[in-house]
């Protein structure tokens, strides 16, 4: 896997093919009936927790060991396995075949230590490996040489295997949760979480959403899970969960150092000559045709090289260029000596620079504000017609902040659902009437930063959080059922 197009990262995730099958949505809004048990919450609550715990974890970096556990068993990820363990994925978990599951090395052996009492002990492989790494207290993926250097053509075999890993814990979990071990698919849930979050030091966006999808997956899930006759009640394990799910920071920040790793010469006050000019715009070519194709295709029309050196020539144009140059920082006596065509490259990475930082700013904001501030910034961005850096190589601002919160929002959905359970669990199985029944603190849905939407008709509750209107691709509606 290359790190082809930046600007196209979101629509990566559609490699990502992990999850069983949603309903569709229809007019924007996706459906999600979901029957649930009144049951009381687990003591210890430790016992349930769905992120790994310090008493679990021990030194060392994360990402050897992930790889270790596919390099080890190359017969057991070969094609056609794969492919079985997908189809299994893709059921619905009343059809989960477990004896042939049992019969596939996921369980047993390759799954667990020999004592899952004591995980240090017994030779279990992979997942065994797997459970070890995600429990290892750093994720350092050595890159930071790489991106430097190679910049948007860095190479990153690591991120498919990591896939990998995840459709093979998603098996492992969904047959606990089948078989009713419970507790074990906690513990599978707790891997999800340390799978996931070795992403979140990755100086990527495209790995951010990888690592993102991978903890989507895991809460798929635990929400089959806690539809199960027995399934302890998780809404304070769900609570202990980081608020911000995943940490994005990294991977935002490092978009920066992959452009920069092509174009530092011109954030230098230095001039160049026709030939590094000449190399530099066809870099540029490359790296846009590259991110076009990433994306939608290549476009017709002139090469940005050839609209680059078009405005070049616009010398009333090129003297106020300078003069935002020289505003944003730069030292005057050499920018009033580059080249017409230097100016232009220039202040074109400038642009990049300052919007990449309204980016920035709209990441760290509450989802409600974050996208009122994106929708500006990506309307400022098509009204620069000479932005080409800007426009080929930005990150969807929407996409990539819908995605953060929509992981937020997941993990805010199944709160409320377990909080409803309990209140049934507390209250003689009924339904609350409204949320405000409930005697637990509740979350905000993170895409509207309100209260969910909640009411009760018959015997059916619906919880409906934001969707289209907010910023992201659909509204997900729960219909809440009590087992009687």
């Amino acid at each position: 896997m290359r790190l082809l197009c930046l600007a196209t990262a979101a629509s990566c995730l559609g490699g990502v093919a992990l999850a069983q099958p949603s309903p569709e949505p229809k007019d924007g809004k996706l459906v999600i009936p979901i029957t649930i048990t009144p049951t009381a919450a687990p003591k210890p609550l430790s016992r349930y927790y769905l992120t790994p715990q310090y008493i679990d974890m021990q030194p060392g970096n994360r990402i050897p060991t992930f790889m270790k556990a596919s390099m080890e068993q190359q017969n057991f990820f070969a094609k056609e396995p794969a492919d079985q363990r997908q189809k299994w994925n893709e059921l619905p978990l009343a059809d989960l075949p477990v004896d042939e599951i049992k019969k596939s090395s996921v369980i047993g052996g390759l799954a667990y230590r020999k004592n899952f009492q004591d995980f240090r002990e017994g030779s279990g492989r992979p997942l065994s490996d797997v459970d070890e790494a995600a429990r290892l207290t750093q994720s350092d993926w050595q890159v930071w040489f790489n991106v430097r250097r190679d910049g948007v053509g860095t190479l990153l075999p690591e991120v498919q295997r990591m896939r990998e890993l995840a459709s093979v814990l998603k098996v492992r979990m969904r047959y606990e949760v089948k078989t009713g071990d419970f507790e074990k698919a906690a513990y599978s849930a707790r891997t999800f979480y340390g799978l996931s979050s070795a992403f979140e030091t990755h100086p990527t966006l495209i790995c951010m959403l990888v690592g993102i999808a991978i903890e989507s997956i895991g809460l798929g899930v635990v929400e089959e899970m806690i539809q199960q006759p027995g399934c302890p009640n998780l809404y304070w394990s769900l609570t202990e969960m980081p608020a911000e799910v995943f940490n994005s920071r990294t991977a935002s920040q490092g978009e920066r150092v992959i452009l920069h790793a092509h174009f530092k010469p011109l954030t230098e006050s230095v001039v160049m000559s026709d030939a590094e000019l000449k190399k530099m715009t066809d870099t540029i070519d490359l790296i846009l045709t590259m991110a076009d194709e990433g994306g939608n295709g290549a476009k017709k029309g002139p090469k940005p090289s050839e609209k680059f050196a078009e405005l070049a020539k616009d010398e009333k144009k090129v003297t106020e260029l300078r003069k935002e140059l020289i505003a944003a920082g730069r030292k005057a006596d050499a920018v009033n000596q580059f080249p017409a065509l230097q100016v232009v490259l220039a202040h074109n990475l400038l642009r990049y620079d300052i919007l990449l930082d309204e980016f920035y700013r709209v990441m760290q904001l509450p989802h409600p504000d974050a996208i009122k501030l994106a929708a500006e910034s990506e309307a400022k961005l098509k009204e620069e017609s000479d932005a080409l850096l800007a426009k080929g190589l930005l990150p969807t601002i929407t996409k990539v902040k819908g995605a953060h919160t929509r992981i937020q929002q997941r993990v805010a959905y199944l709160r409320v659902i377990e909080a409803i359970r309990l209140h049934a669990h507390e209250n003689g199985g009924k339904l609350p009437e409204k949320l405000a029944d409930i005697k637990l603190p509740l979350p905000k849905d993170p895409v509207t930063g309100k209260d969910f939407e909640y009411g009760v008709k018959g015997d059916v509750a619906t919880l409906t959080g934001g969707g289209p209107e907010a910023g992201t691709p659909i509204t997900r509606v729960y219909e809440i059922r009590l087992k009687k």
